[in-house]
Parts: structure tokens; sequence; C-alpha cells
């Protein structure tokens, strides 16, 4: 599932619009491959990095898209149901992506609407679909007026998504804070052939994160553990379930460790082709997180793509391009948040220009008011 455009009305996300796709192809990337596998014409974003100050929607636009991608792909609207509050009676979601099946790639639109149900607290979803397979030589942009001039008619969702299948899989982490992500997960589910390169990459993230870390090794006798041993021969015994907090020895970054490290591994073996990165790296130096956002980026082949949200500007001067980086604020209108999002490249796109010299003038309209904190002893 490759995201092309969103446009959002709920939450605090009220007309919020964002394009991933971009139309002309750059004479000079680090980011090579940036178009679908089967069409090199039709080109997206494989790497989306959002940038914003604290609560300004990073966490709640991933949580977005992986709400929705679980709708779409197991026809549950259970997963839409957090998506509507107590003030708000109704939601719409309009958003473009494609599919690849091996040589056929398809762009749909998929128009949701979420109206409460004070009845019987069960909300009423109903879809509008539309696809459109793609063909040699064709873009988003020389799609849009197709997707745009076709009568919509929302249906129930059983109706809309009774015929739509798809292919695709994701793979999202989330802060431990939030829910059902304050467990630690190791990747199980790799053949023998696998196990070492796993075993590589973990042993590389942990030792990086912590140099006291000697070796890190599947259990011999538990199952879905892994040992962590350290260079004065203390041991740590991690199993699949356990609560984040409860894992001893370990230091706050490096709990995150296994999580980052099961994201390297999809990607460098492909498991899924949507990736969902958000704040993985918050107890973690700028230097490990730009190192590792530069290798998963380097890993994804074409028809893969990266949302990774960071607090850490560094990344602006890891020399990808500008269309990459996106940038989130919060606004109070009338007394309701407003979360607005804006592309580097719709300000600036020169290579000789520095995305890091811009955002530290804030440029981007993105640096929080500390004039309270400035206050507090007057």
């Amino acid at each position: 599932m490759i995201l092309i455009y969103w446009s959002l009305h709920i939450l605090a996300f009220k007309d919020f619009k964002v394009n991933f796709s971009y139309p002309r192809k750059l004479k000079k990337t680090l980011i090579e491959g940036e178009h679908l596998r089967t069409i090199p014409t039709f080109r997206y974003k494989k790497l989306v990095v959002l940038i914003g100050s604290n609560a300004t929607g990073k966490t709640s636009l991933i949580k977005l898209i992986w709400r929705i991608s679980l709708f779409l792909h197991r026809k549950n609207p259970s997963f839409l149901d957090s998506l509507i509050s107590e003030n708000n009676e109704h939601g719409n979601i309009e958003i473009d992506f494609v599919n690849e099946y091996d040589d056929v790639a398809i762009l749909y639109r998929a128009k949701i609407r979420i109206i409460k149900n004070n009845v019987n607290n069960q909300n009423i979803v109903e879809v509008a679909m539309y696809s459109k397979k793609l063909t040699e030589g064709d873009s988003y942009e020389n799609s849009i007026n197709e997707l745009d001039n076709h009568e919509y008619v929302f249906e129930s969702w059983q109706v809309a998504l009774q015929e739509f299948y798809d292919n695709f899989g994701w793979q999202v982490v989330l802060p431990s804070t939030e829910e059902l992500f304050d467990k630690f997960y190791i990747h199980a589910d790799i053949n023998e052939s696998e196990k070492d390169d796993y075993l590589d990459i973990l042993n590389n993230v942990m030792k990086t994160l912590d140099p006291a870390i000697k070796n890190v090794f599947h259990s011999k006798d538990a199952a879905d553990a892994i040992v962590i041993e350290y260079s004065d021969e203390r041991k740590v015994l991690i199993q699949n379930g356990n609560d984040i907090s409860s894992i001893p020895l370990l230091s706050s970054g490096t709990k995150y460790g296994v999580a980052i490290s099961n994201i390297l591994f999809s990607i460098k073996n492909h498991r899924n082709g949507l990736y969902l990165v958000d704040e993985q790296f918050s107890y973690v130096t700028a230097d490990i997180e730009t190192a590792i956002l530069a290798k998963m980026t380097a890993l994804l082949n074409s028809g893969e793509q990266l949302f990774f949200t960071t607090h850490n500007s560094n990344i602006l001067e890891l020399g990808f391009p500008f269309h990459s980086f996106y940038f989130m604020k919060k606004t109070i209108i009338d007394g309701a948040p407003i979360i607005n999002v804006s592309c580097a490249s719709e300000l600036e796109n020169r290579n000789n220009v520095s995305p890091k010299n811009m955002f530290d003038n804030d440029a981007f309209g993105t640096a929080p008011n500390v004039d309270g904190i400035y206050s507090i002893g007057k």
C-alpha cells in the first residue's frame, strides 16, 4: 500500500490535505527508486519525515494511517471507533493509494464517512470507492482528473468493500506509552535461513545503543525469547509479551532496540510495503537516530514507503530531498485545536539551501511558544 494523497476532516485534522506524490524526476537525489516498481513514471515519496513540536499531531496521524489501513484490510469498522470523539458528530476521510500485484498497479480513491450513532453507540460507516488500473506512462498528476470526475456514491462499508482485495502489508511501531505498544515484540516469524541475519541486525543495534552489551542470541531454554549478555557476564532474558518497563538492566533507549531491529529486519527483507515508525528514538542520541534512519531509507525498495516521526532536526542534514520533510503545527482557532502541515519543498527546493538552517530560523512556523516557561518565577 503506497499512500499518495490524504484529505481529512476528522478530530483535530480540519481540512487537512497532504500529497505524497511529486511530478518531476529529480536530477540528483540520495533516495533511489521513488516510483512504483511496475510504473516508473508514477512517482511518490518513499520517505516521509514528520517533524513538529510536542502535541502537533504526529502520532495521531500515524495512528490514523494505521487504523484506516486495518479497516480496509480487515473490513472491520471497529478500527475507526476512536476517530469520533464526544465533540464530533461525524468525520470524513479521503485517501488515494496504490496497490501493486505482481505486474499490475491499481490506483484507488476511497472516501470514508463516519457518522456518530447515539442510539446504540455503533458508528455508521459508509464508503465510496473508485479504482483505476495504471498503465505505462501514467502518473498521479495525469490520473487526478479521472479520480475527481468520477461520481462517487456512498454505500455501507460491507457493500463498498465487498470486492476490494489487497495484498499490502504494513508494520507499525508506536511509543510504549501507547496502548498495546508497552510490550516487547521479538521477530518470531523467521525461518532458519533468516535467523543469522536477524541476530546480526539485533546485535549491531543493541551494541550501538549500549556498548556494555557483549552478545544477543536466541534463548535455547525459552520459546520466542532472546538473551542479552553483558561484558561482565550478566544476562537478561526477554520473552515475547514482556512489559518494556519491567525489563531489568536495560536503559530507556536500549529498551527500544528490539522494535528498531524488527523494523530494520523487515525493511531489509522487504516483508511489508508500508512502514510506520513513531517516536522510537526519544531516549536515543541524535547521531544514532540519524544513522538508523539513513540505513532504513537506503534499504527501501521501489514500491515501499516509510513514515518516520521525530523531534531531531539533525535529520534535516542527511541530504534527503526537500519533499521528504513535512512540518506539523497545532493552532487554536475559536477554542478548537487545528493541525496543519507543510512540506519543505513548498518553500524551497534548491540543493544549495539547508533545510536545517531554515528550520532553525523557523521558516516553517513550527517553533513552540516558550514564553510561559520563561514567565515562571516572575
